[in-house]
């Protein structure tokens, strides 16, 4: 599964998958980059620092 916008429920639901588990275990891995940058967003909104720079220089959506 390529890197897509789609949340890990709406992906098992288009598979046919019976619960968002199998999903999530095959294709978790996947959503580590997204999980870095969710908690480094939440870390700057909680204290107040501004979002960190994308590779490319500019300011990470959020």
């Amino acid at each position: 599964m390529p890197r897509s916008c789609s949340p890990l429920h709406v992906v098992s639901d288009v598979l046919g998958r019976a619960s968002i588990a199998i999903t999530k275990d095959v294709y978790g891995h996947l959503m580590e980059e997204d999980k870095r940058a969710a908690s480094a967003a939440i870390s700057g909104a909680l204290l107040g620092r501004p979002a960190p720079l994308a590779p490319n220089g500019t300011e990470e959506a959020g």
